[in-house]
């Protein structure tokens, strides 16, 4: 499955990611003049007067109307994302987490840890597992013939996220680009056991009925 090019917030820039809402949206602009937006509320243009004081700025998302204000060329509100958006295809429950943990990053990497960990429990439940034991759901995935490298990236977000919550050998906060790793990982692990077989699922439902027959037949003989 081809991954979504991200476009993150850009000052001036017309559209990109909203960090509010991860949609690739329009943004329109505006600056900000004491406690007024200048023009009265945005302009209807996606790029703002450039001959105005390029000081305190404020974009609004077309798609969710959620606001964002600049201080220059950086994001003063909300907390600016570093890393990909996650999966389209995790629960909706999962994406909050992720984007709470993207959101609060660069505040409190063990905060991002831990919440990358509740994030891994609730995707074991999303993969079938009863998501009560991260390390138990493992096992079970392990027995049910999960791939190696799956395996692993589950074990690698398991072991970081215990030692966010709990002293442990990992100093997560003297490791932020291990924190910054669970990222890709959470993707990784979606991408892998959840869209791939989704989109293969869905050619293999495309298959005519006959030859989607004849696969069973060849399958239930002995």
């Amino acid at each position: 499955m081809k991954k979504e090019k991200h476009y993150p917030p850009t000052s001036g820039l017309g559209e990109f990611h909203c960090p509010h809402c991860g949609v690739f949206a329009e943004q329109q602009w505006g600056h900000i003049t004491g406690h007024q937006v200048y023009g009265g509320e945005f302009s209807n243009v996606s790029k703002f007067d450039e001959n105005l004081p390029r000081e305190w700025k404020m974009s609004r998302c077309k798609h969710c109307a959620e606001k964002i204000i600049w201080l220059d060329d950086d994001i003063v509100y909300p907390k600016k994302m570093i890393v990909d958006l996650p999966n389209d295809d995790l629960s909706e429950d999962i994406k909050k987490d992720y984007l709470e943990a993207a959101i609060i990053f660069n505040d409190s990497v063990r905060s991002s840890a831990a919440l990358l960990r509740l994030a891994l429990q609730k995707l074991c439940k999303q993969l079938g597992e009863k998501g009560d034991n991260i390390n138990a759901d493992i096992k079970n995935l392990v027995k049910k013939g999960l791939n190696p490298q799956i395996q692993k990236s589950l074990d690698i977000l398991r072991i970081t996220g215990n030692n966010a919550v709990h002293p442990g050998e990992i100093n997560v906060e003297e490791k932020p680009e291990l924190v910054l790793k669970l990222f890709e990982l959470i993707n990784f692990i979606a991408e892998k056991m959840i869209s791939e077989p989704k989109e293969i699922e869905g050619f293999y439902e495309e298959l005519p009925e006959n030859a989607k027959e004849q696969i069973k037949e060849r399958d239930n003989h002995e």
